[in-house]
């Protein structure tokens, strides 16, 4: 239940003394059976019916009307930085190549791998290379990077009082992707807060016709299910968004500057040593700067951001095989040996 102060009161007390008034809430919200939510199309809901009323069916229904032109207007006036949108030419051919010469061509045309790349490594310069980037696939773990965004956006709009735990579950969330913390942050805010954020024209983390990063289930058995309107996916993601996020947060864009360095304090070091990072740490001076992975069956997804050196660099790879553990490291390999190389670098800014 989230801790909800208004003017000293609680909005949940005020919920039961009138369960069905106040259809115009000053905030934006509604206070549904299953949480808080945003009104992300204000005109869509009846202005004599307060959604409370209603069943959880038809909440979740108008919800879900709500949220499919939600995403059209998020398209038309997304704002957010870093769309990475152009790819740089010299790195999309190496890399390409290379993860080719490695193998994996008929994974690349069947979509079973999914890879962006981000050479941050001159000041200024976003560099991006992304193959099947835009290919939304069922992402495991990784998206409860949407839970640690929507926890930091709540408490900076003031719907949640933060408490001094919250920066230890947190952080297990992401670096042990403990999935009781994660549970309790998707309740605490709610999963159409957690939409709301993804959409949130500073962010444009899930878009229409493409999709991104996506929470629709808390990670437990059972309970309330709101699955991506593109994909109908509950935990999904795609490679370009999911790296998107890591440059935001990287570049202090995401809620804001202090709230970036908070998130990304909490996001390294990882604590399993599999995927990307067995891949990279037993290279002299590969440092995860953060990390979030996720697994489950054949889905196997990692990301993260790679401080080797001098070189800095956003990997993001999704994978449906039964051999993405051993993928997912010749990709991070691939990668690092790419950034290494250099030889894509020129002056050009891509934002």
């Amino acid at each position: 239940m989230l801790n909800l102060v208004t003017g000293g009161r609680s909005r949940v007390s005020d919920e039961r003394q009138a369960p069905c008034a106040n259809p115009a809430r000053p905030d934006g919200l509604f206070r549904s059976s299953t949480g808080l939510a945003p009104t992300l199309a204000p005109g869509v809901f009846s202005s004599h019916a307060y959604l409370g009323c209603y069943s959880p069916v038809f909440q979740l229904l108008a919800f879900v009307l709500a949220l499919l032109v939600a995403t059209t207007a998020t398209a038309a006036n997304c704002d957010a930085p870093f769309p990475l949108i152009r790819k740089n030419p010299a790195l999309q051919t190496r890399l390409l190549g290379d993860l080719r010469g490695a193998g994996f061509n008929k994974a690349i045309e069947r979509k079973q791998l999914a890879v962006s790349l981000v050479d941050l490594t001159r000041s200024g310069e976003v560099v991006y290379s992304g193959i099947n980037d835009d290919h939304m696939m069922y992402a495991a773990s990784l998206p409860k990077l949407g839970i640690l965004l929507a926890v930091f956006e709540a408490q900076a709009r003031g719907d949640i009082v933060w408490n001094h735990s919250f920066a230890h579950k947190l952080s297990k969330m992401v670096t042990i992707s403990d999935n009781e913390y994660a549970t309790w942050g998707a309740k605490l805010v709610g999963l159409r807060y957690i939409a709301d954020v993804v959409l949130d024209s500073r962010y444009c983390l899930y878009e229409p016709g493409t999709g991104g990063l996506w929470v629709g289930r808390a990670f437990e058995k059972g309970g309330e299910t709101l699955r991506d309107p593109l994909k109908s996916i509950s935990h999904g993601a795609s490679t370009r968004q999911t790296a998107r996020f890591y440059v935001m947060l990287d570049a202090e864009r995401l809620v804001t500057p202090h709230a970036s360095r908070r998130m990304l304090a909490l996001m390294a070091p990882p604590e399993y040593e599999h995927k990307f990072v067995k891949a990279l740490r037993p290279r002299h001076r590969a440092r995860f700067v953060a990390r979030k992975s996720g697994t489950w069956k054949n889905f196997h997804a990692d990301s993260a951001i790679v401080q080797h050196g001098a070189r800095r660099y956003v990997l993001v790879a999704l994978v449906e095989h039964e051999d993405g553990e051993s993928w997912l490291q010749d990709v991070a390999r691939i990668a690092d040996d790419v950034i290494a190389k250099g030889s894509h670098r020129y002056r050009v800014s891509i934002r």
